[in-house]
This record gives structure tokens, C-alpha cells and sequence, in this order.
């Protein structure tokens, strides 16, 4: 295939993960990143150049997986330089999910969605990133393995115990929430 055939592709390619994917992964790269918008915009505009530089047919089938890859990859490098390599530093899924909520939704319903969110905030660091990418970021267990490293197998085992854990904390936070406000 001709260099220009090649790059016309690559342009392709740039321009789909853009529309399709740009603000779900500077989403996903602040949630790593604390909640630093600005760094995650420069970490996916990275990415967006290495696609661009990275052969088509390397890319092609497994754009979505390949670009939260390397915007995972290059967040924790950052991370391991600031020396704040703490998976639990995510306190912006407010800010990942703003766009995604219906503004008419009713009150009681965004505040389970909340608290669910709460409840995923305390799970183990493994279990909170497979939640976040299945839920937030519509990723299948193929490209959440892809993303993590993790064997499909390892990623369905970790969701069944994320989401078991899930119903307990939830459970449990209602039960409290109930018997407060009945005894006060």
C-alpha cells in the first residue's frame, strides 16, 4: 500500500476517534489524573498523534481498546513521575458523567445514581476501574481486557465480585440511611 494510501487512512482513523471517542477518554484519563482536565486533554491529544503515526491495520479493528490503552498507560506514567500512583484518587466521576444525565431526571433517582457511584468509589482499585470502563466508558469485557492487561476470564471475575460488593455496600448504606431517619 502506498505512504499516502496509508496516511490518508491513519487521517481516517484520527478523525473517528475523535468524534467517536475524544471526550469519553479525557473523561476516563482525568478520572486516573485526579481530575485534571487539562493534562488529560494533553495525554488524549498525545494518543491521537501516536494513532496517527502507528500503522492503520495495527489499529483498525481495535480502535476503542488501543486508544484507552495508551491514554491509561501514558496517565500512570505521569503519575509514577508525580509519585501519586494512587488508583483511589478519582474523586471526578461527577465530571465524567455530567454530560451522560438527562437534566429531567427525577431527584430520587439521581441520588441512587450518586450513591451507587459512592458505593463504586469504595471498592478495590481493580474492581473500580472494570466498573468504570463497563459503566462509564460502555467498554466490553474484550476491550476492558485489552485496556487492563487482564484475560476476559479475569475481567468477569473481578465485575461478578465488584458488582456483588456493590449490593452489599448499597444495602447496607440504605439500611443505615433507614434506621437514621427513623430514629431521630
Amino acid at each position: 500500500m502506498p505512504v499516502s494510501d496509508i496516511k490518508d487512512e491513519a487521517s481516517v482513523l484520527v478523525r473517528r476517534a475523535l468524534d467517536q471517542h475524544e471526550s469519553t477518554l479525557i473523561a476516563y484519563t482525568a478520572g486516573i489524573l485526579g481530575g485534571d482536565t487539562e493534562r488529560a486533554r494533553d495525554v488524549v491529544q498525545d494518543a491521537l498523534l501516536r494513532l496517527y503515526l502507528t500503522e492503520p491495520e495495527r489499529v483498525r479493528d481495535n480502535l476503542k481498546s488501543w486508544l484507552f490503552t495508551v491514554c491509561r498507560n501514558r496517565a500512570f506514567d505521569i503519575l509514577r513521575k508525580d509519585h501519586r500512583l494512587d488508583l483511589g484518587n478519582e474523586e471526578v466521576i461527577e465530571a465524567a458523567t455530567d454530560h451522560e444525565l438527562d437534566p429531567a431526571q427525577s431527584a430520587g433517582q439521581q441520588e441512587i445514581y450518586e450513591q451507587v457511584w459512592r458505593c463504586v468509589d469504595r471498592l478495590r482499585p481493580n474492581q473500580r476501574e472494570v466498573v468504570r470502563l463497563k459503566f462509564l466508558h460502555d467498554c466490553s469485557y474484550q476491550e476492558i481486557s485489552g485496556i487492563t492487561g487482564l484475560s476476559v476470564g479475569n475481567v468477569g471475575f473481578i465485575m461478578h465480585h465488584a458488582i456483588k460488593k456493590l449490593r452489599e455496600l448499597l444495602s447496607h448504606d440504605m439500611a443505615e440511611e433507614h434506621s437514621t431517619k427513623h430514629h431521630s
